[in-house]
């Protein structure tokens, strides 16, 4: 099941990560199966093609100055380079970015932005006695965290604010869900035939572990069957 907080805009976002790790993930797992990952990386293009034509027909969004998200990312990536440069190794890159590369992890959606640019600024404050440069990245990091959470507040404003989703919009994105969706299926099957299930969160990032909601799951209720001890008798 696709994560029911996808809005129509990250569906864009969500949609090329996929099929970006689809090849970089999935291809070459089960070789005989690469044609399915083809098959379902063309059909999430298409899909995502459909929904950015409906997207570019909506009301523009209210401008921003600057690119905050841009201007994180890329000190998310700046930081990791850094790190790594550090004589001996003193601190992990892990240590910031759990088992995620840098450029990687610094193209997640905002909310999970903000949540990462909190976590490093926390990890900067406790490793700072082996980085000679900690200060002005802490004030970097902390400033980053302040303009995008402002970002992320007023984004889930404007979420609830239009719940209401013009029926063009909803059509389209309900459409991309059933793909996004049957993709998942498709590739979960893949994975466990490669005994890799635990890669599907890398390759789906609403799976993420980072921003899974308390109490929401993607595997489908299953039913407890009745104990065959109590079966009703004639």
């Amino acid at each position: 099941m696709a994560d029911s907080y996808i809005d129509p805009r990250e569906t864009l976002i969500y949609g090329a990560f996929a099929r970006e790790q689809f090849a970089a993930v999935c291809v070459g797992l089960v070789p005989a199966l690469d044609g399915a990952v083809k098959f379902a990386s063309s059909e999430q293009a298409k899909a995502d093609a459909a929904m950015k034509e409906v997207l570019d027909r909506q009301p523009a969004a209210a401008a921003i100055e600057g690119d905050p998200q841009a201007e994180a990312r890329d000190s998310l990536v700046r930081f990791g380079k850094y790190v790594e440069s550090i004589k001996g190794a003193p601190v992990a890159v892990a240590e910031f970015f759990d088992r995620e590369a840098p450029s990687v992890a610094a193209r997640r959606r905002l909310t999970k932005l903000v949540a990462l640019v909190k976590h490093v600024a926390q990890k900067i404050e406790h490793h700072k006695a082996h980085l000679r440069d900690h200060k002005t990245w802490l004030e970097e990091f902390r400033s980053h965290h302040e303009t995008l959470s402002s970002m992320d507040t007023a984004a889930r404003e404007h979420k609830v604010a239009g719940a209401m989703l013009r029926p063009e919009l909803a059509a389209a994105r309900e459409s991309w869900l059933t793909v996004y969706t049957a993709n998942k299926a498709l590739i979960t099957g893949l994975l466990r035939h490669a005994g890799r299930i635990e890669l599907l969160p890398l390759v789906f990032d609403d799976l993420a572990e980072q921003h899974r909601t308390t109490g929401v799951s993607d595997e489908a209720p299953v039913k407890p069957a009745d104990p065959i001890g109590d079966q009703p008798t004639g």
